[in-house]
């Protein structure tokens, strides 16, 4: 009898594990590469430089400048020279660095990506793809002095409803004959959506994504 009612609390105990087990095995782990509303990578911008120091290491760190709107940001690179790289925008101008205001990454052989796999090096008509088929707006590659566009917004597509901190940068890989007319006619333009017939004579990819505080 006792033997009985032991074998009985024992495969209760069994049972009752087995949901608990079956949960923790179906979570899945986090992306460490994951382009999030919190970060990129190993980078947040919760982030200090100290922070960074901490986790990442210092000589995997790299402080420099740059011209942006011609006035001068302090970055630093993360994993400089690798396709990790990971560019950090401060808004100190001076040491100590606290506060980030942006993360942006750059390389297409980077690992970096969001949940449905956008990233630095997609085409258009998979940013299209990913934002629910929604135009994206962006600045005029015929009237900016480095040729890029600028992703403006998202026009309330899946992009911008789940990452309503993302942003980056179009550049064009292929033209197909553009027509002068057409050129002529949107060169004046400061903004363009996807939707206009230019792109369906030149092919645009992805050269930046990034994340900012908001």
């Amino acid at each position: 009898m006792n033997r009985l009612l032991n074998m009985t609390l024992i495969a209760l105990v069994v049972s009752a594990c087995q949901p608990k087990q079956q949960q923790q095995e179906e979570t899945p782990a986090a992306d460490p590469n994951a382009i999030t509303c919190e970060g990129i990578g190993p980078v947040k911008l919760t982030h200090s430089y100290a922070a960074l120091d901490s986790a990442i290491g210092a000589d995997k760190l790299e402080n420099g400048t740059v011209d942006v709107d011609g006035s001068t940001v302090h970055i630093t690179k993360v994993f400089p020279n690798e396709a990790e790289e990971i560019t950090v925008y401060w808004a100190e101008s001076q040491e100590p660095y606290n506060t980030i205001t942006k993360i942006a990454v750059a390389n297409d052989f980077g690992p970096y990506q969001t949940a449905e796999g956008l990233k630095v090096g997609s085409t258009l008509n998979e940013v299209k793809q990913y934002n629910n088929f929604m135009p994206v707006t962006m600045t005029n590659f015929y009237n900016t002095l480095d040729g890029f566009a600028v992703i403006l917004g998202f026009n309330g597509g899946d992009i911008e409803t789940k990452y309503p901190c993302l942003g980056g940068k179009f550049d064009i890989v292929k033209q197909r004959g553009v027509d002068v007319r057409t050129l002529d006619e949107i060169k004046p333009e400061k903004e363009l959506k996807s939707s206009h017939k230019l792109f369906n004579t030149i092919d645009v990819a992805v050269v930046e994504l990034n994340v900012s505080a908001k």
